[in-house]
């Protein structure tokens, strides 16, 4: 074969090596194609969103709550009484608890006890006293009955004897040698010595067995961890306070046995409560700002206000939690909430209303009343803030956690009361 016809068939197999690469090339980037597409399903074409209500004109109509002025308090929810149990060496070796994390137990429950070694070497002591002592008052009684039995047999009346004692006579002698044996051995003075032990034993075991008790009625908490100066337990009541702060500007405008709408942040739950402690004096102080200058100068300011403590009792405070987040918001002025009729709503006995929260439907459940109502309306006890954005009616049913689109619902109208 030529040259040339070995160029040829060089060039023939240099192409098939070509078009092979080429067609692994395109066989990888479908199948990376198609991974990624099953990628994006399961990532994005899966997940649920919220629902948003769109494509068409809603035509809401909105009932705004009046605006009314209000001081909020930010708080902590605090156990009316709360006792934090430690170690006390002094009082013996710590025993079992008698009671689990989570407990709730009465006034007076056991909690946990100690017990004082060397009082129970002492008891141990006392009771082998007392076997001793009886030991010996056993040993007596014996020796006295045969002495008495001796007795009896010595002092046998004759024939003549008998005839004195069947006429009347008494054996004067023999009484007196037997009490005068009983005196011997003194058998009461044995049992006297055994209750004086016992009486030793009972009051020992009394300080032998320190018994803890529950102060008052309340949830047990017990650490997960316990070292040397780790607390025991920790005791916390049922019943809550809520604990926050009030800024200087609005002192002033608070008062104690004021209403307050007491609102969890975790779960948004509502509940009654009042103003029962306002501090006169600072718990956290202003600090002047950078830079001189006076309080309000040019120049200069401060970094925050003054905040006071302030203290909110609760009212059927139940479900909620030691440490659970609230805003408190009380009200400086007393308006009335009227809402119309056409905004109410009910699941099973609870009436709510669906309100526009920025955007998203947000359910509030509340509380109204029909007295000192206008015609086809409620008042509203409890559950609507000021300024809430109520839907009364749409063109599409809505829900809780339903997204409005923002532009179309510009296009629904405000109802005037």
């Amino acid at each position: 074969m030529n040259e040339k016809g070995k160029r040829s068939i060089y060039m023939t197999r240099s192409d098939k090596q070509k078009m092979s690469k080429k067609k692994k090339v395109f066989i990888i980037l479908g199948v990376v194609v198609v991974v990624l597409a099953i990628l994006y399903f399961v990532l994005f074409g899966g997940s649920k969103k919220p629902k948003e209500v769109a494509q068409e004109d809603l035509g809401i109509d909105y009932y705004t709550v009046e605006d009314v002025e209000q001081v909020f308090i930010n708080g902590v929810v605090t156990p009316v009484k709360s006792k934090e149990f430690i170690k006390d060496a002094t009082l013996g070796k710590l025993g079992d608890l008698q009671v689990k994390n989570g407990d709730v137990v009465d006034e007076g429950t056991v909690l946990y006890q100690y017990v004082d070694d060397q009082t129970s070497t002492q008891i141990t002591e006392l009771k082998f006293q007392i076997e001793s002592t009886q030991a010996e008052k056993d040993k007596a009684a014996r020796q006295m009955q045969l002495d008495l039995n001796e007795l009896g047999n010595a002092s046998a009346p004759t024939g003549d004897a008998k005839a004195g004692a069947e006429e009347g006579e008494m054996a004067v002698a023999p009484q007196m040698s037997r009490e005068s044996i009983e005196l011997k051995y003194d058998l009461p003075s044995f049992d006297a010595k055994i209750n004086q032990l016992q009486s030793q034993i009972t009051e020992l075991n009394e300080k032998q067995i320190n018994q803890v008790k529950a102060p008052f009625k309340g949830q047990v908490t017990i650490p997960q961890e316990q070292n040397r100066d780790s607390a025991i337990l920790t005791l916390k009541s049922n019943d809550f306070y809520v604990e926050g702060e009030v800024n200087e500007k609005d002192l002033s405008k608070i008062k104690v046995k004021q209403p307050a709408d007491v609102r969890t942040i975790a779960n948004d739950k509502l509940y009654k409560g009042e103003i029962s402690y306002v501090s006169n004096s600072p718990s956290s102080k202003a600090q002047p700002a950078e830079g001189g200058g006076g309080m309000m100068g040019g120049g200069g300011g401060t970094s925050s206000l003054s905040n006071y403590t302030v203290k909110l009792t609760l009212k059927d405070a139940d479900n909620i939690t030691d440490g659970f987040h609230v805003q408190a918001s009380i009200k400086l002025e007393d308006k009335k909430i009227e809402l119309p009729l056409a905004a109410l709503k009910k699941d099973k006995e609870q009436q709510y209303v669906l309100v526009d929260d920025f955007g998203t439907v947000v359910r509030k459940d509340i509380q109204t009343t029909d007295k000192g109502a206008k015609k086809d309306h409620v008042v509203v006890i409890s559950g609507l803030d000021a300024l809430d954005k109520v839907i009364l009616k749409s063109k599409n049913e809505l829900k809780n956690g339903d997204i409005i689109d923002p532009n179309q619902a510009e296009e629904g109208t405000e109802v005037k009361e």
